[in-house]
């Protein structure tokens, strides 16, 4: 029985695997044939299927001139729903489903470890160490039964903050749109061609989360950083050395000091989450321990988040790239905070005195 579920789970975690690599592979076949290189071999392309399969999972880089840290998060998607496409034949081979899950990404660790280590060429190699760990958290997160521990007040949490990504978001494009020349200027200078232009374009699109994360910091007044000593906010714009790549010119030029008062955008959003956790009412004890924890596990959630949007784009002159995580942590905590105590804390202390307690 032990032996039958670990051979099922390995089969499967093999078969998620292939449902992610494979794609990734005729992409990468394809773009060297477009290419028409004649000193590359097939062997390139294949491992350039294992890097971008690797990337999709967040796992950071070393390369030649440096690092490859900030990848796009929206990739993660497509493994994480090759993952879950084997977890229904894995859970019929075990009897308990946390067990079935640990095995299933642990396989999946492995077989991820193994690409990591055989796609070594030319001084480009994934992070060995944390290639079984990322993935194997992935996997956990895929196969994860959400709806067993839902908490109203996180959900309404990440409702709020994906509408402000979405504001986030469409700032950019509105920025984008109004540097239009020169985006064409950029596209123009690459020379991508048609195959190259889709791809480039399609990357983009997988940075959009990133983008959106440091667009939305960018308006309420935390700024991000765009290379070593860089800063980009309302009251100040420092920029050095950026890569010609068409998104790039959606990046602030000019000063907005307006956006100074974008900094009480997250007391009102956290203002907003604290009378959505009043609805039941309940002895403030209580009340203020469940939003501890819920504060906790946002803000814990938002540092992750953050972190993996950031990082080094292949050299140093380009780290750090996006948002500084301990950073939004330090201002968030003591927005929400500050926020916790004037809406929960100061009027349940008016009504004690106006009640005379």
């Amino acid at each position: 029985m032990v032996a039958r579920a670990l051979g099922v789970s390995f089969r499967q975690a093999l078969r998620s695997v292939a449902l992610t690599l494979f794609p990734l592979a005729f992409i990468a076949l394809f773009s060297w044939a477009s290419a028409g290189t004649i000193a590359g071999n097939t062997s390139d392309p294949v491992r350039a299927s294992a890097w971008l399969y690797l990337g999709a999972h967040l796992i950071p880089f070393t390369v030649p001139s440096g690092k490859l840290t900030v990848l796009p998060l929206l990739a993660v998607i497509y493994p994480m729903w090759a993952i879950r496409r084997g977890l229904p034949s894995v859970e019929e081979a075990f009897s308990k489903l946390n067990g079935a899950r640990i095995i299933y990404s642990l396989w999946y660790a492995i077989l991820s470890e193994v690409l990591a280590v055989t796609s070594i060429h030319h001084g480009i190699s994934a992070n060995l160490y944390l290639t079984p760990v990322m993935t194997f958290v992935i996997a956990m997160i895929a196969t994860a039964r959400f709806e067993r521990a839902r908490s109203p007040i996180f959900y309404f949490a990440l409702y709020l903050l994906s509408i402000a990504l979405g504001v986030g978001a469409i700032a950019f494009a509105i920025s984008l749109q109004g540097h239009f020349k020169e985006v064409k200027s950029i596209s123009v200078v690459l020379s991508a061609g048609v195959v190259g232009g889709i791809l480039l374009t399609l990357l983009q699109l997988l940075y959009l989360p990133n983008i959106a994360i440091s667009s939305i910091a960018y308006l309420t007044g935390i700024g991000f950083s765009f290379g070593a000593h860089t800063t980009v906010t309302g009251a100040h714009v420092t920029l050095g050395q950026v890569p010609a790549l068409p998104f790039v010119a959606g990046l602030p030029t000019g000063v907005h000091r307006d956006l100074k008062y974008g900094l009480l955008f997250w007391f009102l959003l956290f203002a907003l989450l604290l009378i959505f956790a009043q609805r039941k009412r309940e002895p403030l004890l209580n009340l203020s321990r469940r939003v501890i924890s819920e504060g906790a596990r946002l803000l814990t959630a938002l540092a992750i988040i953050t972190f993996l949007s950031a990082g080094e784009l292949l050299t140093s002159q380009l780290n750090p790239i996006g948002v500084i995580w301990w950073r939004l942590l330090e201002y968030l905590a003591v927005t929400f905070a500050t926020a916790a105590v004037l809406v929960l804390a100061l009027p349940a202390a008016i009504r004690s005195v106006v009640r005379g307690e």
